[in-house]
């Protein structure tokens, strides 16, 4: 008597694409993207008027902030903003923040 076994799926999509990346040395790429989604999340709809662009390259948020007052303003909360973004993507991924 032969025994099927039924192959078990316990992945997710998301664990899944995990895996994916990091199998093929693109893990970084996508903590980049997780970290520049959380701004939008993270400082919300009031700064999106004021955000021109963001961007990590090499563990380093770069924000473009088109307004001198609110870009010095956010320069006294960097490391907030660090800690907030690591705390939304559950991980301890960026080093520094630039606000230009």
């Amino acid at each position: 008597m032969k025994k099927n076994y039924k192959r078990q799926n316990t992945q997710s999509i998301g664990e899944a694409f995990g895996y994916f990346m990091k199998a093929n040395g693109k893990e970084e790429l996508m903590w980049e993207v997780k970290a520049e989604e959380a701004w939008h999340t993270v400082m919300g709809k009031f700064f999106e008027k004021y955000t021109d662009r963001v961007e990590v390259r090499q563990r380093v948020l770069y924000v473009k902030i088109n307004s001198p007052a609110m870009r010095q303003e956010l320069m006294y909360g960097k490391s907030k903003i660090i800690a907030n973004i690591n705390e939304e993507i559950k991980k301890d991924f960026l080093m520094d923040v630039k606000i230009y």
